[in-house]
């Protein structure tokens, strides 16, 4: 039982480090913190690589139902409009607090997957745990040096409850892709169809093309390395999830990798801002942890109860 609890944590690491690098990425990497270029990047790069990776897996076979494709297709266009919200908040605030919010995403799961997915269904205990994720979240929005909500928190707690709900949207038609088809193929036009909606944006956007010309002039090694590094850090972290879910039951790994991740994106954060400060630097006060640790207990009380209610 201890070694697929070990894997579900190191998943949990890499998926938090990924946090920290999409961080750095947009608050000191691209200049002027231009989303635009980072969203291409996250489409055309990304997507590129992991296609590329993915071709040789499927035995070089793209074979794939074209109402499949198009599908796929409107889910990377979701993507990309959630992560260029999240960019944006991330941009707004610091990432553990942009991590705490990312738990909206199984509350929003629970409430859309039954009108897409076979036998899923809402219990009591489910609904506690939603209500709990919930109040956690508002609660991030309350300084309470200040004793009082912060209007500021609160446009970041509204734009990431959009990211969160486009972002579960996009794991529930990934996932209904996956009952008819094979996963490394689905993988594979998930990641085509990401890069398709990056060129048809460099393409038809003047801004969008302007900023990603200019973020490769300026630190376009840095950019790809990173989105590697990043692509990378995310098949890591679903290798270790997979290979703990062979070893007991997959709901308790994804449970444990889900609850841990924003306490590894706290605890990185810590360490980043004592060591690396010119890389980033978070609210480390005794206020502020407290508050960020009281309120990912309470993320992990509401996941567990979605989980296993």
């Amino acid at each position: 039982m201890l070694i697929p609890l070990i894997l579900a944590t190191i998943a949990a690491i890499f998926s938090a480090s990924t946090n920290h690098i999409d961080k750095y990425l947009i608050s000191k990497v691209i200049k002027n913190a231009d989303y635009r270029a980072l969203a291409l990047s996250s489409t055309i790069i990304a997507g590129g690589v992991m296609a590329l990776i993915y071709l040789p897996i499927c035995n070089f076979n793209p074979s794939f139902d074209l109402p499949s494709i198009l599908l796929l297709l409107f889910n990377s266009a979701l993507y990309t409009t959630a992560t260029i919200v999240y960019f944006l908040a991330l941009n707004r605030d610091d990432t553990t607090i942009i991590a705490i919010l990312l738990q909206l995403i199984p509350v929003f799961m629970l409430f859309i997957s039954p009108l897409v997915l076979n036998n899923q269904h809402i219990s009591p205990l489910q609904l506690i745990g939603s209500a709990i994720i919930t109040f956690a979240a508002i609660t991030v929005t309350y300084e309470p040096s200040k004793k009082k909500f912060s209007k500021e928190k609160f446009i970041t707690f509204a734009m990431m409850a959009f990211s969160s709900s486009a972002y579960a949207i996009w794991f529930i038609i990934e996932r209904y892709t996956n009952q008819s088809h094979d996963y490394n193929q689905t993988i594979l036009w998930t990641n085509l169809t990401l890069l398709i909606v990056g060129i048809v944006i460099f393409v038809l956007s003047k801004k969008y093309r302007k900023s990603f010309i200019e973020m490769l002039k300026s630190n376009g090694r840095k950019v790809i390395g990173l989105n590697i590094i990043n692509e990378l850090f995310n098949s890591f972290s679903g290798v270790f999830s997979t290979l703990g879910g062979t070893m007991t039951s997959i709901a308790l790994v994804s449970f444990v990798a889900q609850g841990v991740q924003p306490f590894a994106v706290m605890l990185l954060g810590i360490l980043i801002t004592k060591l690396f400060p010119k890389i980033e630097k978070e609210k480390i006060t005794k206020i502020d942890l407290t508050k960020r640790t009281i309120t990912i207990v309470f993320c992990i009380i509401g996941l567990a109860l979605i989980q296993f209610g």
